[in-house]
């Protein structure tokens, strides 16, 4: 659709603070998890967790800002189409797509030479896709200038309210445009970012939950330690490091012959390197089994919940 090409281009020059990040944030209880009695919060996930959520929740915050622009193109779009008698596909058509001059091999091949890095394929592979990259830049900037042309001849008319999450359903109701005399609200702009919205909830879960298994592991062990009368230390080299077998040059040879066609280098070059990988995912495996059996004997209560869908 055109109006979502427009709206890649057309978004407000100043994308709002996270401050007002709500919907991305699925509503989660202060107290994550409780380990034998030990409450886990929020705050005492690690500043790499937070740094991690902080950055996926930005997604929606510049998107939430891009989408008014997006409304406001689309409202165009359809009533120009619906005033010269055509379909959304036929308007891009004739205003886009038709009036773009196609990219040439030679081209394509300058643009090649100019970018290709160490390991890319080979020019013959990569022209197709180079091709459909200049066209898709030209239709870009050909729908730029059509665009304006639109909003020239229309009545638009920006509310000066931040474009920020609803916090109820009243702010569902706020007016962030009017085009043409057609209102644009926040309920439009939250239905058309649900999906996105989602998906950032669904990173948010995964990247919490990832550190709080690592935090639920770290307690447990302490814990553990403090029963036996010996150290976190002590218990990883009997239970963990003092187990991890001896990798093998055969084994770095088939790890290399499975995956070498993503592999950048020779084995010799890279036999190092896989050994220390294969050795570490050893101990992974080892430090997990033996986080399982930690767990086996505590009470862990987890009141971290994946996200749900919600339209509303």
């Amino acid at each position: 659709m055109l109006y979502l090409l427009l709206s890649s281009i057309l978004a407000l020059s100043q994308i709002l603070s996270a401050q007002d990040c709500g919907c991305e944030d699925k509503p989660q209880i202060n107290v994550l998890a409780v380990v034998n009695g030990v409450k886990i919060t929020k705050l005492d996930l690690s500043i790499d967790a937070r740094t991690q959520v902080s950055l996926v929740q930005d997604q929606v915050i510049a998107a939430r800002s891009q989408a008014l622009n997006q409304h406001i193109n689309k409202l165009l779009i359809e009533a120009e189409a619906k005033r010269r008698g055509l379909t959304t596909a036929k308007l891009i058509e004739a205003e886009v797509k038709s009036k773009i001059v196609e990219p040439t091999d030679e081209e394509a091949k300058d643009y090649y030479e100019q970018n290709r890095s160490r390991g890319a394929p080979d020019f013959k592979t990569a022209k197709s896709d180079i091709l459909a990259r200049m066209r898709s830049a030209r239709e870009t900037q050909r729908a730029l200038e059509f665009a304006n042309a639109l909003r020239a001849g229309a009545q638009i008319e920006v509310s000066d309210l931040p474009v920020t999450a609803p916090r109820n359903d009243a702010d569902l109701e706020r007016v962030f445009a009017t085009v043409n005399g057609v209102e644009i609200t926040s309920r439009e702009i939250e239905h058309g970012l649900r999906n996105l919205i989602y998906l950032v909830q669904q990173q948010v879960y995964a990247i919490r939950k990832q550190d709080l298994d690592l935090k639920i592991n770290d307690l447990l062990l302490e814990q553990e330690a403090k029963r036996l009368g010996t150290t976190p230390k002590s218990l990883l080299d009997q239970f963990v490091r003092l187990r991890v077998p001896i990798i093998t040059e055969a084994q770095a040879r088939a790890y290399y012959e499975q995956h070498k066609s993503r592999l950048n280098g020779d084995f010799k070059d890279l036999k190092f390197a896989i050994m220390q990988y294969l050795l570490s995912s050893e101990e992974r495996k080892l430090s997990l089994g033996y986080a399982e059996e930690l767990r086996k004997g505590a009470a862990v209560q987890v009141y971290l919940t994946p996200p749900s869908r919600g339209i509303r």
